[in-house]
């Protein structure tokens, strides 16, 4: 590999500098543009063959260029150790790798530190952890300038929340229907509480059944003048329900109404929570949970799987279900009387003797005629 092959990677694009990224290690460290050149310019070494790009090649530090080539492109060339081109990173991406490296983390021991420098150091440090701190938020989060445009997104959001149907696995359609929202909700609040967007700390939230999020836009600031939009997205359930010993709690009504939450949603965690509280009172047996609640007991099993209870609240499923005995009295046995059946010769006289009433009966008006006559 000669240098004119690295030189070339920077016609294709604008920027100043070239992310080196290897698998395993991570990101190495940038290819300066200015020493490429400075190595194109010395005719001793322009005949000179490389097996990889040298260490001496690559620095450290993240230069402000580089921050500010994101605001006018949107995807930069990574290139391996030997020269060829990867894939196109976004800034997201670039951030992610670039907290994960070793060398953002540690940066080499220095003998002479002057002030100005520990500073930089630590807010280097301090810029990493919280890179760090953000890529392990347990919920989603994403950042935009304010026109829109995505300046970081955490892991989370990117396995959970970006490949919904609603954003069908696309920034740009986050972007774009994120905007739309934003622009809406906070539009309604300023508008509502007569305010203006650099006053105060804005942050309003709403609910989408399309994600079956709860997503609250904030407004970030510097210094008191906007600079973005910070979107973070949290599972409706984790809203809608507080957690303690027993499991998960449905909040009071006044506070679901306060989140502006769908009925269905509400009655969904009633339903559930009630369930919940048959099974704990009936040690979770299915069978007299039903019972209590006047269900068969598959109509229980399905209201159960699909309300989803077993993920929500602490249910014993390897505990043995004791089973309850109903307590009969013991009441003495029951002897059968001895009827005197009669023998069938006497019971044949009594049926003859009806006859002859019957017959009797019938006969008694013709005489009555006779007598007449």
């Amino acid at each position: 590999m000669r240098i004119e092959v690295l030189y070339k990677f920077f016609l294709y694009s604008p920027t100043s500098h070239l992310p080196v990224w290897e698998e395993g290690p991570g990101l190495l460290g940038l290819l300066p543009k200015e020493r490429v050149l400075m190595e194109l310019a010395d005719l001793s070494a322009s005949e000179r063959e490389f097996s990889r790009i040298p260490e001496e090649f690559l620095i450290r530090e993240i230069p402000e260029s580089l921050l500010s080539f994101f605001q006018k492109q949107r995807t930069i060339p990574v290139l391996n150790p030997l020269g060829e081109k990867l894939e196109d990173w976004d800034k997201p991406r670039f951030l992610a790798e670039l907290s994960r490296s070793s060398w953002m983390a540690k940066e080499p021991e220095k003998p002479k530190a002057t002030p100005q420098k520990t500073e930089e150091e630590k807010a280097k440090q301090s810029q990493w952890f919280m890179e760090v701190l953000l890529q392990n938020f347990p919920d989603g989060l994403l950042a935009t300038d304010l026109d829109g445009h995505t300046v970081f997104y955490n892991e989370t959001f990117e396995q959970e929340i970006l490949v919904k149907k609603w954003f069908r696995d696309s920034i740009l359609q986050a972007e774009k229907l994120l905007k739309e929202m934003s622009k809406e909700l906070l539009g309604n609040y300023l508008k509502t509480h007569e305010l203006r967007l650099e006053e105060g700390k804005l942050s309003v939230q709403t609910y989408l059944p399309d994600l079956d999020s709860i997503v609250r836009v904030s407004v970030l600031k510097q210094k008191g003048k906007p600079l973005g939009y910070l979107y973070h997205f949290s599972p409706a359930s984790a809203k809608l329900n507080s957690q303690d010993g027993e499991g998960m709690e449905f909040p009071s009504v006044t506070e679901a109404f306060n989140q502006k939450l769908p009925l269905e949603t509400i009655l969904k965690e009633v339903e559930g929570s009630y369930i919940y509280h048959t099974l704990k009172r009936n040690q979770e047996n299915v069978s007299h949970a039903a019972l209590d609640l006047g269900v068969p007991r598959t109509t229980l099993q399905n209201r159960i799987k699909f309300l989803d209870l077993t993920s929500k609240f602490k249910l014993n499923k390897d505990q043995p279900i004791p089973r309850k005995k109903t307590g009969k009295p013991n009441l003495p046995k029951k002897v059968a009387p001895t009827v005197n059946k009669p023998s069938v010769a006497e019971s044949k006289p009594k049926q003859a003797a009806k006859k002859k009433q019957v017959v009797s009966k019938k006969k008694a008006p013709s005489k009555k005629r006779t007598k007449q006559k």
